[in-house]
Formats: structure tokens, sequence, C-alpha cells
């Protein structure tokens, strides 16, 4: 785990009063003097990716120019709103620095950006080996590098017809009869959206808006017909291993949105059943939110969009990455992966000692006492859940059989969350991810039912000795599972298990959930409980979190979303309207006073009632009853999300009478001890900070070039540059802010066209282990003529 990633907004000084650039018109300034200030609008000023940024400068007068890497980047920037946007590119990697100065080279405000490759990483790290899919289906996107992406993106039309249905938009030029239209902000648009689709990241992103063909193309100083200048970004579902493309977003061709003039993105590694890592899923979404802002301009808002792991990843993105959400909308979801998937090895070990001759015989009544579910078949879905964690389940199809592990190929990629989040978790002396799946020692399956009287004391003590545990490499194991504390020491430091101490304490988050727990569906109304657990125990209140529960009836599911986005609409406008967003007591002040926790009864009826997991008798908990999982019947607290707990040694008194003989078999059980839920789980610890990176952030060390040598036609100038011993150092010489194409040795012999103009050198220092640096060398005096000429 490295630093967290920050980096300078900006800074300024006093501008002198002026109104040109480059023969534009600019809105009139007011008459006080106002500091120049310059600052990145597409994403952060230390995490722009492909050499491009959309740059925004306020403040400006005279004759001020700006200056991208020595690079004079004026002409690129367009009168907006009282101040300056231009889209800067050619950024060179690593770090260098925008400026805006006088003409005269005074600098009036710097910005010091850090630009990374379009297919990464930003702040995720070494990137693991991935198989591709944008060249086949479903994407055919033409051929791939070796990083997967493809020379160009696609756009296609699609349009709504006046049935509801999407189709393909014609090529001909024609217009359909039945081309619906939608009213964005009070004006009526054709319902026509362009779908672009392309690479970054290494997967394939989506994005969608209202376009009509033939239209200009939209550009962030230009208004867009139809665009509402808020995003929504999807989030995809369920939990697979990654280290292939992927053959779906979250879906971007989304009525709801689509039809109130959101633009609509997502990618591959924004579905957690390609991707489960919510690094790289932070990651991408930026990248991609990042090039939509590029296109269209800045944006209002951002809300997050998708059911289930869609929540899952939601939810972690706005903790750990905030500023990417502004809003969450989230669904059927779940705090995090890793203290989710405790559930799917729990009933791992529990369907299998059912399942042997010796667990066999127990009613369904007995089952469902010591799992807590609904019903028994509920925790043969949540064995699904540990395949995540055995390299001989977790591999996708698309990654050849040949290359991964097997006790016969030890070398082959081992497809598990340890090993594909190893940046993250860290290694053991073998090179295998630390292990970090939820560990069983101390666990007392079945504690509430033996008490309860729900299960004999026979029964309790047998499942307890042969319920097993998984080893590293998958297989089950008569000992427990047992797990790093070191690795999972990161996973809370780190916020992969998500207590929502980070960018949770603001960002305001409704959770709806129709009511599947009688159908063995694994997301219970539980998680919804955990989730407010945490928000209580983070920050004393859950004045960012709103939950509604309703029946399992598609439409009402449907009425449900609508309803909750007029809110979070209502919610978002009005911390914009107020200060915006990062601050918790604005969020809290900004929620509408009618947006309250509660539920819909099959006719839709709202009944407002605080979400209360312990009360059964409320309205809400009668309609919509909660159930629980495995380790809570073993005493595990609410706010579930120990993967190692607490030890202490067994007191015989706190059990039903019991033999000595089974007594002896209990404490053979368990000879480091039983869970002890009263203490904090083993390996807990705080959030160590938001925006954390896992890659290279020690910037490369070098002083400001000089140019040695007299400017003049046929004699050579020279750059020298004190650079670390090993380091490789590129050239570009620049005259008057455009660089010479051809100029990118470390001599340089003017030519005769130069006359006149004034030198400087970028040079652009690279290392082993180390984040590039662009610097430049102060300008020279004007190149002069050749000795002799005339």
């Amino acid at each position: 785990m490295k630093r967290s990633r920050t980096g300078p907004l900006a800074m300024g000084v006093l501008a002198s009063a002026g109104l040109i650039l480059a023969g534009l018109s600019l809105p009139t300034a007011v008459n006080a003097a106002q500091p120049v200030t310059i600052q990145i609008e597409s994403g952060r000023a230390d995490s722009v990716s492909g050499g491009d940024a959309l740059v925004s400068v306020a403040g400006a007068r005279d004759d001020f120019r700006v200056v991208s890497a020595g690079v004079d980047v004026t002409e690129a920037f367009h009168p907006v709103d009282g101040r300056l946007i231009g889209l800067v590119e050619g950024l060179p990697l690593g770090v260098s620095e925008i400026q805006v100065t006088k003409k005269n080279g005074q600098v009036q405000a710097a910005l010091e950006v850090e630009n990374h490759p379009i297919t990464g990483p930003v702040f995720s790290g070494p990137q693991h080996p991935m198989y591709c899919t944008a060249s086949g289906s479903a994407w055919n996107l033409g051929p791939v590098d070796e990083d997967c992406h493809v020379a160009s993106t696609s756009v296609t039309y699609r349009y709504r017809t006046t049935a509801g249905q999407f189709a393909n938009y014609p090529t001909d030029g024609s217009t359909p009869a039945n081309l619906a239209t939608t009213t964005v902000d009070g004006t009526s648009v054709p319902y026509i959206v362009r779908i672009e689709r392309g690479t970054i990241n290494r997967g394939v992103y989506e994005t969608a808006v209202l376009h009509v063909p033939g239209a200009p193309e939209p550009a962030p100083w230009t208004t867009t017909p139809g665009w509402n200048g808020k995003l929504v970004y999807t989030f995809g579902g369920a939990c697979g291993v990654g280290y292939w493309q992927g053959t779906s977003t979250g879906g971007v061709q989304n009525d709801l949105f689509l039809s109130r003039g959101y633009a609509v993105a997502s990618a591959t590694f924004n579905v957690y059943a390609q991707n489960c890592n919510d690094v790289t899923s932070a990651e991408t979404a930026m990248m991609v939110k990042e090039h939509v802002v590029e296109q269209l301009g800045p944006i209002d808002y951002t809300i997050g969009s998708g059911g289930s792991a869609g929540t899952m990843q939601q939810l972690l993105l706005a903790n750990n990455y905030p500023g990417i959400l502004d809003g969450l909308l989230g669904e059927i979801g779940y705090p995090d992966e890793r203290s989710t998937t405790i559930g799917g090895h729990d009933c791992r070990g529990l369907t299998n000692y059912w399942n042997s001759p010796t667990g066999a015989g127990w009613t369904n009544a007995q089952k469902i006492a010591v799992t807590g579910h609904a019903v028994p078949g509920t925790c043969n879905g949540f064995t699904l859940f540990d395949g995540v964690d055995d390299p001989n389940r977790g591999c996708n199809g698309a990654i050849p059989v040949a290359d991964r592990w097997s006790p016969a190929n030890p070398g082959g990629l081992r497809c598990t969350i340890a090993d594909m989040v190893k940046n993250v978790y860290g290694t053991d002396a073998e090179g295998r991810g630390l292990r970090v799946e939820p560990d069983n020692v101390g666990v007392q399956y079945g504690w509430n039912a033996v008490q309860s009287g729900a299960i004999t004391v026979e029964q309790f003590v047998s499942l307890n000795e042969q319920v097993g545990g998984m080893g590293v490499d998958g297989n089950r194991t008569a000992a427990r599972s047992e797990a790093s504390v070191e690795a999972i020491e990161r996973a809370y430091a780190t916020g992969r298990i998500n207590m929502m101490t980070g960018g949770l304490a603001w960002t305001p988050v409704i959770e709806i959930r129709n009511y599947t727990d009688p159908t063995g569906d694994f997301h219970e109304r539980y998680r919804s409980a955990i989730i407010r657990e945490r928000m209580i125990a983070a920050h004393g209140d859950a004045g960012t979190h709103v939950n509604w529960t309703g029946a399992n009836i598609g439409a009402n599911t449907n009425q449900m979303r609508m309803a909750a986005l007029d809110k979070l609409e209502d919610w978002l406008d009005a911390i914009e309207a107020t200060g915006g967003p990062g601050d918790r007591a604005r969020t809290v002040a900004a929620r509408p006073a009618d947006l309250v926790d509660g539920c819909f009864d099959a006719q839709m009826a709202f009944i407002a009632e605080p979400l209360d997991y312990d009360d059964p008798s409320t309205a809400c908990n009668t309609l919509y009853p909660y159930h629980s999982q495995p380790r809570a019947e073993a005493g595990m607290p609410l706010i579930a999300d120990g993967l190692k707990c607490a030890l202490t040694q067994p007191v015989r008194g706190d059990y039903p009478a019991m033999s000595d003989a089974q007594w002896a078999r209990l404490l053979a059980t368990f000879p480091s001890g039983v869970c002890d839920w009263d203490e904090r789980p083993q390996g807990y610890t705080e959030l160590a900070g938001t925006w954390l990176d896992f890659g290279t952030t020690e910037t490369v060390t070098a002083a400001t070039p000089q140019v040695v040598g007299t400017p003049r036609v046929g004699d050579q100038v020279t750059a020298q540059v004190d650079a670390p011993a090993g380091a490789v150092v590129a050239y570009q010489w620049i005259a008057d802010g455009s660089p010479i194409p051809t100029a990118t040795q470390a001599s340089f012999a003017p030519t005769a066209d130069l006359v006149g103009a004034q030198l400087r050198v970028r040079v652009t220092v690279s290392a082993e282990d180390r984040v590039s640096q662009t610097l430049l060398s102060a300008e020279t005096q004007k190149v002069k003529k050749a000795p002799g000429k005339p």
C-alpha cells in the first residue's frame, strides 16, 4: 500500500486587467483584480490519463497564454460562463506543469499534473495478465494491441420507438416514423442515442447521450441539446476473478436515465462478474468519466446505479475514491465483497456436512436455525460465493486451461481474489496472494440454535467437529480455514472491508430492495441492516443513508426506482445549491424533509418507518421480516465485518448440559479458543485514507535543464540535465511555444526559419520504479543569423 494520491488544485497571483484571447472577446470581468486560477475539470490533477485533460482558467486578463509542458496551447481555450475552458492535449507521461502566463512569460498561475497511459494503471499498481475480447463478440471493435486496446472508437446510433423499445437508427439518412421524443429541461428533443464504444484501462467502455446524427459533435464549450449536464455511471453484479476483458458493461441503453437527459457510461471492469476488484473498478470509472467530461464538458454531478454487487461497487468507490460518484442509487446491495463472502464459506462447510453421512437427518427447521436464512435453499446459493477464493474454480472460460494454475501447473494463473488483488493484500513466500478469505477458526456454528434447543448438544458438537475449512489451493480440509492477519489489516486499512468512514461520510445513498428472502435468494434484507449498522457505527447516525423495501413485484420495483431517482436528484441539487459535495453536515442538511426510511406494501402504499433490525413487530418488519446468516447465528454482531474473530477460552457453564466426552471433543475442536464477539475482530484497523495508490508514487528527482551554447543558425546548443544514474532522458526542443518536430536530441542546431525565436528544451526524465518528470529550461535569447549572413 502506498500513499494517498494528493495533488495541488491550483495556485495563482493577481492578474492585470484585459480581455483578449486569440482575437475572441471574453465575458466582461468585474472591476476588482481577481486571482488567476487554473484547474482540471475532467478529474484530479494527479490522475490525468491518455495525454489530455479538460482545463479551466478563471481570472485571466491581458495578453495571457496557457503553456503546457512548454507548449503554447492558448488556442485550445474557449470562453464559457465567465471562464476559459480548453482541452489540453499532448501531455507527457508523468509529472509536468501547465501555466498561465503573460506574454512576457511572467507566470500568473501554475498547476502540476500527473499523466498516465490510457491503458493504465493510474493508482491500481502493476497490472496482471489480460485476455482480450474487444476484437470479438460482442464488441467487434477491431484488432487489439498487447494491452487489449483498439486503435479507434466506434459510434453507432439507437433510438427509442413510440412503442417504448430501443432500435437501430437508420444509416440511410431517413427518420423513422416511430421515433419517440423526450423532454429534457423543458425542451422536447428527438429520442436518438449516440453510443460510443472503445477501450480505456484495458477494458471496453460504453457511453450514451442523446444526440442527432449529423449535428455538430459534442464539445465542452458548446451546448449539447438533450444533455442535462449530468452523468449516470452503471455497475454490474456477481463476482468473478478477472484476467479477461469481459463481454458486457453495466449497461448504457437505460430509458430511466436517457429519457431525463443524462449521459450514461460504464465499462467491462465495472461488472464484478468480470472483475471483482473495486480498485480497478474505481480506476476505470474515473478514467471513463474523464473521457466523458472531455467530450461533453464539466458535469454537474454523477450518480451511480446498479444492483447487488453493482451497489457494492458504488459503496466501495464512494468511500475509498470519493468524487467519482456524487450520489448512489443502490438496489439489493451489500456493503463490500470480502465480508459478504463470509456467507459463502460458511454455507460451503455447512452444506458439505449436511450432505455427509454424519450430518444426515437434520430437519429443514434445524438447518434454518443454524443458517439464519428464510429457507434452506438460500445456503445453496451462497456456495457460489466461495469460488473466487478457489483457484480450481475461479477462472473464467476465456482463460485457456493451459494457462491456469493447477497442481500440475504451479506457475499458472491463480484465479482467486487474493491473487488478483495482491497489489493490495500482499504476497506470501511462494508469491501467492496473502490469504484474505474468511477465517472460521473459533466460530461455533449453531450457537444460538443449541442455546434455544433447536438443535441438540450432540448435533452442535458434531457439526463443529466436522465443518472443516478451505486450504490455500481450494482443497477442503478437516482443519478450519485460517487467514492472514496481515492481509486482513490491509483489507481494513485500504477500505476493502467497508466501514464507511471515508467518502461515505458525505455521499448521499438511497438504497432500495425488493424483498426476496422467502424465495431462497441471497440478496436478503439483512444486508441493508448491515449497511445501516456500519453507517451508525461510523458517524453516530444515518443521515446520509435512506433505505426502502418493497414487494418482489417488477412493476413495483420500477416505481420505487423512479421515486428514488426523483428524491436523489432533489438531494443532489440541494447539495450543489448550498456549496457542493464534501461535507457531511451540508449533505445531511440538504436531504429532502420527506425523504425517510420505510417500505411499500404490495399496493405501493408507503409506510414511513426507521430501519430497525431489532424490533420484529414494526409494520415494515412484519411485512418483510429480517433474517440473518450462519455467522450471525454463531454470535457475530450485526456490523458483520470480521474475517477473523478474536478468541477466548470456552467456559463450560455457558453451554447447555453436555457430557464430559462431548466437552472434551469441543475443546479439541477449538484448541485456540472460541470467538469472543465482544472484541473487535483480529486485524481490525482504521481506514488509512482515501485515494490510496498501490503503484509507483515517488517522482524521479532531476534538476532543471540548462541550455549551453549560443542560439545561432547552424551552431549547436546543448541541453544539460542532472539526472539520476540509469535514468532515461527524452528531449524536445521548443521554439516560441511550438515543438520543433525533428529536434528530439540533446543537441540541436537552429535553422534559418527560427531566426528571432526563443528556444527552450523540455526534458522528460524516467527511471525504474519512479514517476517520470518533465522539466523545462529557461528561454534562450532570440536565435541569431549565422555569422556573415545578411
